[in-house]
Formats: C-alpha cells, structure tokens, sequence
C-alpha cells in the first residue's frame, strides 16, 4: 500500500441558534469521521477550533480521494482547499481522533491558527501534531473502544 497523508482546512457553514444547535451540527461531522476513517485505516486528526476545521489524514491514496470528496460535498464544510499531499514512509498519527478547542479563560479567543488560508501544509501536520500531545485546552474525541493518549 502506497501510504500518502494529506491536509485541508475548511470553514462551517452553520450558524448555530444556541449552544444545543451547534453541538448537533459537530456531533453529525464527528460521528461521520468516527464511522468512515477508521472503517477506511484512515488515521489523523480533525481539530475544531470556532469556524475553522484543519485535517490531517493518513492513508491508501484511493482512501483518502474518496474521503476528501465525500468532506468537499459535506454540507458543513464551506471553503474547503487542499494545502498539501505527500507520500510518506510512516505514519504520524496511530489513530483517528478529533481534538475540540476548549481553551481556558486566558486563551479564549486565542486560536490554534489564526489564519488557516495563510498557513503552509507543513504547518498544518506541525499545528495537528502540537495539539494532539496537548492535555489542556482541548476535548478529546475517539472511536468507540480507544482510550484517551496520556502523554
């Protein structure tokens, strides 16, 4: 298998009404990454951060098309671009798993990437690794049956 690993960023495309509404919204994404990524010996990681989604997958090339076209007509993502895609040697991540910013007090408003449309590839991957050894600031979503890194 030719392992290749890509990154995108998009935007949601749902105005929340209320707290309950918007967790509905991310929990539909969620439970489709959860179901299809794995099912696909797709890993990565999907951080949530406000508006903007980041995602890093690893898998087959074939995988990762179908992935990457299933997100693009997802209905909640908006503005979706590709920044990059490699082949590698090895995988980064072990796992799929979704990081949601839940930043303290002192960092609210403070995002992971200010500016995802300005960001390079290489500092997409660089930004999901640094969050996915992060233990603060952030709520952890795995597929059923994985435990949590404790790093």
């Amino acid at each position: 298998m030719l392992l290749c690993r890509f990154a995108f960023y998009s935007r949601r495309t749902w105005t929340a009404s209320s707290g309950a509404d918007e967790d509905r919204y991310l929990a539909d994404i969620l439970d489709a990454g959860l179901r299809n990524n794995p099912a696909h010996a797709l890993t990565g990681v999907l951080l949530v951060d406000g508006p903007h989604f980041v995602q890093v997958l690893e898998g087959a090339r074939a995988a990762l098309y179908q992935t990457l076209k299933r997100i693009e007509n997802n209905p909640h993502h908006g503005d979706l671009v590709l920044t990059g895609y490699a082949e590698v040697n090895q995988r980064i991540f072990d796992r799929w798993s979704v990081y949601v910013r839940t930043p303290p007090g002192s960092l609210n408003g403070t995002p992971w990437i200010p500016n995802p449309q300005l960001a390079t590839h290489g500092q997409l991957v660089e930004t999901a690794k640094r969050v996915s050894r992060m233990t603060t600031g952030v709520r952890q979503i795995l597929p059923a049956g994985h435990a949590p890194c404790s790093d």
